[in-house]
């Protein structure tokens, strides 16, 4: 019989919820910066859609491909390393120096 810590499924939970309100506040927060970056850099609407579609053609490939590397590494190898991934690529995020950097951050971001 395994011994379990007192409510550890409640901090488990806790944790997943809490990653879930992260990734989707970072996700928001590009877009309240859209005008001032695009004021900054003097992009047009097609450049900034262009950092969005990097994006979310990462995001799109990833998942059939995500989907069986979780299933080879495990749920709790597969958390940390997409969390890790993810958490490194927008810490990396604010180095973009113009739109190619910016979309290329943006897709390894996707990715994870």
């Amino acid at each position: 019989m395994r011994r379990t810590i007192p409510h550890l499924r409640w901090w488990i939970g806790g944790l997943l919820f809490a990653s879930t309100i992260i990734n989707y506040i970072d996700r928001q927060a590009l877009s309240v910066l859209a005008p001032h970056l695009k004021t900054e850099y003097s992009w047009s609407n097609s450049d900034w859609a262009l950092v969005i579609i990097s994006f979310r053609v990462a995001y799109a490939l990833m998942q059939t491909v995500a989907g069986r590397v979780l299933d080879r590494l495990g749920t709790r190898r597969g958390l940390l390393l997409t969390v890790s991934w993810y958490s490194i690529a927008a810490a990396l995020t604010p180095l973009a120096t113009g739109l190619k950097s910016l979309m290329f951050l943006r897709f390894l971001l996707g990715t994870g």
